[in-house]
């Protein structure tokens, strides 16, 4: 009588997700190589093909602060900013850029990975995440020439800069609440993203990156400081620059917004995940 060896193979069984409380840290902690992958083919994109990606990532930013640098000088107008107008402006804007290229991307993350999601199962989450982590490479990039302005002005950072790991974190996670809730909406209304699009237009505006709120009339404030990026940039710049005061409630209401919008997002993205395939 032959000896017989059996094997057993691990059966790994897929089951579609229902709510958000089902979410499993250990599965996308196994999913993490491929999150890596994905953030890594992005960074690539960003930058391969052009002799000059990395100077793409600054000369936009220091374009339009430049622009309303010499506006103020020649203008006069007194903008209520105590550093050097440049580097205030600057700061502002490769924040706010992250934040709306981060938005923007992680709202149209499924539609661009559409071929990976009918053809594999990976937890659906990592796509919107994707965006989130590579556009932290330009950040850093364009924050090169910040370092450069803050040496000379001579301008270095306080303690506070320690907290700056924590606004960062709140600000990827206002990305994150967003994004997947317009990922989720625009699968079956296109017009979203133009919504989306106009909203990130105008929030450039009322997101004090060209100004401080002391020079918004006091009537107005209230609502100027409903905008949960108002605390975001206001701690941004505290952290960054001597003499800017911590918004603590400010930014707690941020944190506040921010965390209400990764359980909104979340929820809807993950209820629309189960259709993704049949509409894409």
């Amino acid at each position: 009588m032959n000896d017989m060896t059996t094997t057993r193979e691990k059966e790994i069984v897929i089951r579609p997700p229902s709510g958000f409380g089902k979410f499993d840290p250990a599965e996308y902690y196994r999913y993490r190589h491929m999150l890596m992958s994905l953030v890594r083919r992005d960074i690539k994109s960003q930058f391969d093909g052009m002799h000059f990606g990395v100077i793409w990532a600054v000369i936009r930013p220091l374009t339009v602060a430049t622009v309303f640098t010499l506006f103020k000088k020649f203008s006069g107008a007194n903008t209520y900013v105590h550093a050097p107008y440049l580097m205030f402006v600057y700061s502002g804007l490769i924040f706010w850029y992250y934040f709306t290229d981060a938005t923007m991307q992680t709202a149209g993350s499924v539609r661009k990975d559409a071929t990976i999601i009918s053809k594999i199962y990976f937890p659906r989450l990592i796509t919107p995440m994707v965006p989130i982590l590579s556009n932290l490479a330009g950040l850093g990039i364009a924050a090169v020439p910040l370092l450069t302005m803050m040496a000379w002005y001579q301008a270095p950072p306080s303690l506070t800069i320690l907290l700056l790991p924590l606004v960062l974190l709140q600000c990827m996670a206002l990305v994150f609440g967003i994004g997947t809730l317009f990922a989720a909406l625009t699968i079956n209304n296109r017009d979203l993203e133009q919504f989306l699009s106009f909203v990130m237009y105008i929030g450039l505006f009322v997101s004090c990156v060209f100004f401080v709120p002391e020079m918004v009339p006091e009537w107005a404030r209230p609502v100027l400081l409903l905008n949960p990026m108002t605390g975001t940039m206001m701690a941004f710049r505290a952290c960054l620059f001597e003499g800017f005061v911590f918004p603590i409630e400010l930014w707690t209401y941020s944190l506040a917004v921010s965390a209400a919008a990764v359980v909104v997002g979340g929820l809807a993205f993950r209820r629309a995940e189960a259709t993704f395939v049949d509409k894409l």
